[in-house]
Parts: structure tokens; C-alpha cells; sequence
């Protein structure tokens, strides 16, 4: 079955073959063989928009999605379980620090629990005492008061192990085992990947000092620097690529002031397509497509009607009988259309379905 199916190809294209012909450079196509072929076409669009290309920029992570992971409590590095590069998970252990101050932490913790299941015990005795008329009303109240103050203690307590990084299931268990422990374990507080590393196994550290930085890395954000003189014709939306990568996105800020050194305005994009082709602190050149009208010619075209061939971007512009390779030079990729500089008339229809048939054509043509 599959030869049959291959042999019905290629018979199907040697009909189609044999029933074109060319002129010069044009495609000679029949209404019946432009339905069978599947082929479909539109208009372009008019795109004047300037390119500004060769930008330098820089690859930068969103504030919003950088994590500085630290210890809470003075102590010494005793593993580390993630390095530079490595992709982590909420909640993943990236390192245990042994700390002194986290068994005096708990110490306090486990004495506050002590204090206030004595302090409730009291106030529930005298309590009754009360009602009965056996004891005073002050004894009780006072004993109320030592309840209170006994309750706030231990919160305080709970919320210092908590700031040291112990979740409650830990706090739970201290409570009802009161067992002692001086390792501290350091959590990932979000999804991301390691960006930087800054402590050592076997370092003593203090309160506060990090450890590692996180980071979300998609989408990321592209610092443009822009020409002053150029500045004025981008705008918030305007599409922006990296050429080299492949990666897109658009503007979403305009600096509102002049680096005096460069004389340039820092132009910030967000890259969120193909970004994983792109990595934070790497320095690439960039293409802002502004939305002031430029001085060349473009076209808006669907991406389906791009086709290359021997090192050329090609359109298939619709003629009185068929087809032409209309040659193209692309201004910018966007994810469903594409800005081209073209020899064009706003009457004219390309083929947007249909170009693999067409290529197909063109190069047998070629090869007569």
C-alpha cells in the first residue's frame, strides 16, 4: 500500500508538471490545477515601519521573578545540594546549615509550650475555684492574666521559628517531641533556575547572608540601548527580535533619560517567544521594528507565505496566469506575520497556501 501511495505521488506530479509551463520566471497555473493544489492566496499588507537594527542590549530577569535565597540564622554550611545552572522546585532543599541559634530557637520554643500548658492548666483550676466561691475573683483574674501573657510568649516563639525557616509540620513536631536539633534545612521559595551561587560547604555564615539566586527565566526582559536621535520614533508595543536567536517579544518601557556617556535611551522589551534561546546577562543585538513611519517600502505578510530558495526569501505573487518569484528581504519575523521589503502593489495577491507545490514547480523549472 504505501508503494501504491507513492507511485499515485508521483504520478499526480508529473500531471501537474507536465500541464505547467514558464515564462521567464513566472508559474503558469490553471484555475482547476490552482484548486488542486490547495493553493490559497491574500493581500498583502502595507507596513512602513523602520527597522532599527544592530541595537546593543543585554538579557536581564524580571525583578518580580528573581528570588536572593539566604540563611535566616548564623551558622556553618554544611551542604549544598544545588549547583549553577540546575533547574529547582518550591519547597526543594537546596541547603542544611547547623546552627546553634536554631537550637536555642527551639529551646525557647519548647520552654513557651511548657509555660503556657501550665499557665492554661492554672487558669482552668482557679477558674472553677472561682465559681465555687473558694477562691477570690483577683486570684482568678490574675490567673487569667498569666494565661494571656504566657499564650503571647509562645506565638512570639512560633513566629521565630518560622522567620528561621521551619515549616509548621517541624513546629508541630518539636511541640509534641520537643526534640532539639541544631540542622536547618533551606528551602527554594519559588520554581526557577540557579543563577549564582554565593556560599561555600564548610563557610560560616551569619544572619541573613545568601546563599543563592533564583530566578524564574521565562519570560525574560531586553535592556535596548537606543540612539537618542532614534529613540523618539519607538513606542510601547512596537515588536522586538534578536535576529541571531530567533527570539521575539515587544516593547514594554521607554527610559526617560539620556546614559551621557552613550548617548543613548534604555528601551525595555519583553522577550516571551523562543526565549529559551536566550540566557540572563548574555549581550546580543537587537531589532526594534518602530511604529513611526520609516523610509523604506514593507510589506505585512503571513509567515505561511515565506518561502526560501538558494539562499533567497521568496514570495509566490499571483499573476494573469499563474505564478511569480517575487525575491524579498525580510525586516522582521513576528510569530504569525512577518514585515518583508518587496516589490509590491497593495492590488496584488501571494500565495499564503499551496507553497511547497509552488517551490516544488520552481525548482523543476530550474533544473530544465
Amino acid at each position: 500500500m504505501h508503494q501504491v501511495s507513492i507511485l499515485r505521488s508521483a504520478l499526480l506530479a508529473a500531471t501537474v508538471l507536465h500541464a505547467l509551463t514558464a515564462t521567464g520566471s513566472d508559474l503558469i497555473v490553471s484555475a482547476q490545477q490552482l484548486q488542486a493544489m490547495g493553493i490559497a492566496t491574500a493581500r498583502p499588507t502595507r507596513d512602513d515601519r523602520s527597522p532599527l537594527q544592530g541595537l546593543s542590549a543585554r538579557v536581564v530577569v524580571p525583578n518580580t521573578q528573581m528570588n536572593v535565597v539566604s540563611t535566616p540564622l548564623p551558622g556553618l554550611v554544611e551542604t549544598l545540594t544545588v549547583s549553577v545552572g540546575q533547574p529547582v522546585k518550591k519547597g526543594e532543599v537546596l541547603a542544611r546549615i547547623q546552627s546553634p541559634a536554631l537550637a536555642e530557637a527551639q529551646r525557647l520554643f519548647v520552654q513557651a509550650c511548657n509555660q503556657a500548658n501550665l499557665t492554661q492548666a492554672t487558669l482552668k483550676r482557679d477558674e472553677s475555684l472561682w465559681q465555687e466561691g473558694i477562691i477570690a475573683e483577683s486570684r482568678y483574674l490574675a490567673a487569667k492574666g498569666n494565661q494571656a501573657e504566657a499564650a503571647a510568649l509562645l506565638a512570639e516563639r512560633t513566629q521565630a521559628l518560622r522567620l528561621a525557616g521551619m515549616s509548621e509540620a517541624s513546629i508541630g513536631r518539636l511541640r509534641s517531641a520537643s526534640s532539639i536539633s541544631s540542622s536547618l534545612d533551606i528551602a527554594a521559595p519559588a520554581d526557577g533556575v540557579v543563577l549564582e551561587q554565593m556560599a561555600t560547604v564548610g563557610q560560616r555564615l551569619e544572619a541573613s547572608a545568601p546563599l543563592y539566586k533564583i530566578a524564574n527565566v521565562n519570560p525574560l526582559w531586553l535592556e535596548i540601548q537606543v540612539p537618542v536621535a532614534r529613540a523618539a520614533a519607538v513606542r510601547a508595543g512596537d515588536p522586538v527580535a534578536v535576529p541571531q536567536l530567533r527570539a521575539r517579544g515587544s516593547v514594554i518601557a521607554i527610559g526617560g533619560s539620556v546614559d551621557p556617556d552613550s548617548q543613548t535611551v534604555t528601551v525595555r522589551a519583553l522577550i516571551d517567544d523562543n526565549v529559551e534561546n536566550i540566557r540572563p546577562g548574555q549581550n546580543v543585538e537587537a531589532t526594534i521594528v518602530a511604529a513611526a513611519p520609516g523610509t523604506g517600502v514593507g510589506w505585512r505578510v503571513a509567515n505561511s507565505a515565506l518561502s526560501r530558495h538558494e539562499g533567497k526569501l521568496l514570495l509566490f505573487v499571483r499573476t494573469a496566469h499563474g505564478f511569480r518569484a517575487q525575491t524579498a528581504t525580510l525586516i522582521y519575523e513576528g510569530t504569525k506575520e512577518s514585515a518583508v521589503n518587496a516589490e509590491l502593489r497593495e492590488d496584488d495577491e501571494i500565495a499564503v497556501r499551496g507553497i511547497a507545490a509552488l517551490k516544488g514547480m520552481l525548482v523543476g523549472l530550474g533544473a530544465q
